[in-house]
């Protein structure tokens, strides 16, 4: 849940998250159209059908839980190096490292030569060669904290670092070898088909964005016998999008659908653009 996504916006979640699927067996139980909905508001819904997957292949393993070794760690869908890593380090004690964002940063500006971070090849070797063959988690999770609380992108609090004296770059910050790209500008037209109080959704996107979820038609166009209501900008992966949202009472030609009451509305599985939406409705 934490990829990605800030830790303070994740707490909650990740408490009801547990509430209701406890063991590897209730998760792999639980239809898809429950777990997005428990999922509804992190985004990247992705990290869900994964997680769904995982449980699923975990329940069908020998033990039926999470293998110790890396190697076989990675070969679960959903689990990358970093997920590895930090599973195997934190939950079982193996000297591995868990590279992350915040730990390529603390390292890059610990390792910072003439105001130049190494690459990510080199800093995800440097990371490999400092873990412990002691207390590896705990290595991990201080590093990664250290660079979510104190070695931030921007104003890092340098005088509260505890590497301070060792750093070179408590004065002056390393330009990174690798900068993240500006977002890709994208315009898109929400369509909010209501009759009465009832409003008719979809599972369909022309970008196949948002698999498996509730959705407003979206269209690169606006339809006839619609009316503006309104304007929303969010992100998704590497684009910002600007979507006008617009009224109307028949949904857009080519897209297949059903009408949902109030009641249904409100149990759906919707990404949280699309209920931003919904709330310009008068």
């Amino acid at each position: 849940m934490c990829q990605q996504t800030r830790i303070a916006t994740v707490l909650p979640y990740y408490h009801r998250w547990l509430r209701r699927f406890p063991t590897w067996f209730a998760l792999a139980r639980a239809p898809q159209s429950l777990v997005l909905r428990h999922w509804e508001g992190l985004g990247y819904y992705r990290r869900a059908r994964y997680l769904h997957s995982l449980a699923k292949a975990v329940v069908r393993l020998p033990n039926r839980e999470l293998p110790a070794d890396p190697n076989l760690l990675l070969q679960l869908p959903g689990i990358g190096k970093y997920t590895a890593g930090a599973i195997a380090s934190i939950a079982f004690e193996i000297p591995v490292p868990a590279f992350d964002g915040n730990v390529a940063r603390v390292l890059g500006r610990l390792y910072a030569k003439k105001r130049r971070s190494p690459s990510p090849p080199q800093l995800q070797s440097l990371a490999s060669s400092i873990v412990p063959r002691r207390n590896p988690g705990m290595h991990n999770q201080a590093l990664m904290e250290l660079g979510a609380l104190i070695c931030l992108p921007k104003n890092p609090h340098c005088t509260s670092c505890p590497l301070r004296r060792v750093c070179p770059s408590r004065c002056y910050l390393p330009t990174p070898t690798k900068t993240r790209p500006t977002p890709t500008q994208l315009c898109e037209h929400l369509h909010i088909v209501r009759r009465g109080k009832k409003v008719w959704l979809t599972h369909q996107h022309p970008s196949n964005r948002w698999r498996g979820l509730h959705l407003l038609p979206t269209t690169p166009s606006r339809s006839h016998n619609s009316y503006p209501i309104g304007k929303i900008i969010y992100p998704y992966t590497r684009y910002k999008i600007s979507a006008a949202v617009f009224a109307t009472k028949n949904p857009p030609k080519g897209f297949k659908g059903s009408w949902h009451t109030p009641k249904q509305l409100a149990s759906a599985t919707l990404p949280a653009p699309h209920r931003k939406a919904l709330a310009l409705l008068p």
